[in-house]
């Protein structure tokens, strides 16, 4: 095989990223606290297989740090360092590189692995910002079709499915989602408090039959714990789950303006473009505020497309949706179609949207209604927004329920249920938010319909300000937002 040389400035960066190559170690030893499903990750590597690992998620919110973890337990595994190869895209000279990702492979293989792909020990390649280089799921295929390595993409936008995950690396491909940090994972990586609190489940667990056995020992709490917690959920509920709002990297000053720098200067302003053919950046922003203005509730692209025609943008519903969508593949804002499926025209046109963190929002309008001192009406959607960071699972659809009292003949009160989620089997649990001091026989009355529509669900949660119970007559768990998202 002809010896593949590289530029010096590439080569200089590709020893520069993968320091282990001649010290055995990571630069940095990277932080012990492993996120939901980073562990899983690890796992999987170590198996035969060969399917690709994705891990995705928005910026700032540890996919990076994730590979480190993953590095360094394959490193005190045994696994060869020069088996170990890191490739970051975010590099203009990675990425402009002549020879793309073939000629980096090649080299790597043999100046470093010094032997073949195919021959000797599992070869563990990753590499960060996928999306960013040119046609990479064809060389990605071309690449895992030759040769016998276990490979980790990550990527800020779900492109890595859209586009080459639907296409040619259809059926290749296991992916991990790392959204902003749940509250309990704020906890967890920088709080001591999180040491005292009962193990969390998997979210998967609200199909089991006895629900107060998930719940009930977090009720065991002192009043001092809990009020500790209801502090540290207030902070939550105001900055959201980026991790350098909690890590102190980001003073406490600052805290709105990194965010909106972040989503705005960004995301906004740079990801989303390089992926997506946005023709008006400034609809997109438009629309993305209008939504966090909005979060929780339902929304109509018609309405939507006739209010961003008001405000002189000129545009089309097709486009809008267009520009939702993207929204959501950039994972800034969630999708909640109608339970049961609706048609796919009518489902694309009408959806329940929440931010996927509640700080975006904060920061954009300076600040929002104290969670545990205002009025219901003044933080219920609000609330809902923070409900939805854990309603997250494999193999689980989520959607909400929204129709009249008499479905047949479309008549009568509409009956609403906020979540529902669903299993691969179709089994169904709603999860109505009712963040009130006192919950009332009224409060029921969308978890009791569906319950009645849907026979065959088992068992209906409603999330609390306070009240916590297991109703036997109506199967239905009350459960305050706190105990309910510390669970998880």
């Amino acid at each position: 095989m002809k010896q593949v040389a590289l530029p010096e400035d590439v080569e200089s960066i590709l020893r520069d990223l993968n320091p282990w190559w001649e010290s055995g170690r990571l630069r940095t030893a990277p932080p012990p606290y492993h996120r939901r499903g980073v562990d899983a990750i690890i796992h999987r590597l170590r198996q035969k297989s060969r399917l690709i690992e994705v891990i995705r998620g928005p910026r700032q919110v540890g996919k990076t740090t994730a590979i480190e973890q993953a590095v360094q337990h394959l490193l005190n595994s045994s696994v060869r360092p020069t088996d170990i190869c890191y490739i970051r895209f975010d590099q203009e000279v990675l990425r402009e590189h002549k020879g793309g990702f073939r000629s980096m492979a090649k080299w790597y293989q043999q100046t470093i692995r010094r032997r073949p792909f195919e021959d000797g020990l599992q070869c563990y390649l990753f590499l960060d910002e996928i999306h960013k280089l040119d046609n990479w799921d064809s060389e990605i295929k071309d690449f895992i079709d030759t040769y016998p390595v276990r490979i980790v993409l990550t990527g800020s936008s779900s492109v890595l499915i859209a586009k080459g995950g639907r296409e040619s690396l259809a059926g290749r491909l296991i992916v991990s989602e790392l959204p902003t940090f749940q509250f309990r994972e704020v906890l967890e990586a920088w709080f001591p408090i999180a040491k005292q609190l009962p193990a969390p489940a998997i979210f998967e667990d609200i199909f089991t039959e006895n629900l107060e056995e998930m719940f009930y020992p977090f009720r065991k709490l002192s009043g001092h714990q809990r009020r500790v917690l209801r502090g540290r959920l207030e902070a939550y509920y105001n900055r959201g789950g980026y991790p350098k709002l909690h890590n102190g990297e980001v003073p406490d000053d600052l805290w709105a303006d990194y965010l909106t720098q972040t989503i705005f200067d960004r995301v906004l302003g740079v990801d989303v473009p390089d992926l997506f053919p946005v023709r008006n950046p400034r609809l997109l922003r438009w629309l993305y505020v209008e939504i966090a203005r909005s979060t929780g509730q339902q929304i109509i692209q018609g309405r939507l497309t006739k209010d961003a025609n008001a405000a002189d943008f000129e545009t089309s519903q097709p486009r809008v949706g267009m520009y939702v969508h993207y929204l959501a593949d950039a994972l800034l804002i969630r999708e909640f179609r109608k339970y049961p499926t609706m048609t796919r025209a009518n489902a694309r046109a009408l959806a329940k949207i929440t931010l996927t963190d509640l700080g975006a929002r904060n920061a954009i309008f300076r600040g929002a209604p104290s969670l545990w001192e205002s009025p219901p009406d003044h933080v219920g959607n609000l609330v809902e927004t923070l409900a939805q960071s854990v309603l997250r699972g494999h193999n689980l659809q989520f959607h909400y329920f929204r129709d009249y009292d008499n479905a047949r003949r479309r008549e009568g009160p509409i009956r609403e249920v906020d979540f529902i989620v669903e299993d691969e089997s179709g089994a169904v649990v709603p999860i109505e938010v009712k963040f009130r001091r006192t919950i009332d026989s009224a409060d029921f009355t969308g978890l009791k319909h569906f319950m009645k529509r849907f026979p065959d669900t088992k068992h209906g949660i409603m999330v609390t300000r306070d009240t916590y119970s297991w109703i036997p007559d109506l199967r239905i768990m009350c459960v305050p937002l706190l105990e309910f998202l510390l669970a998880f």
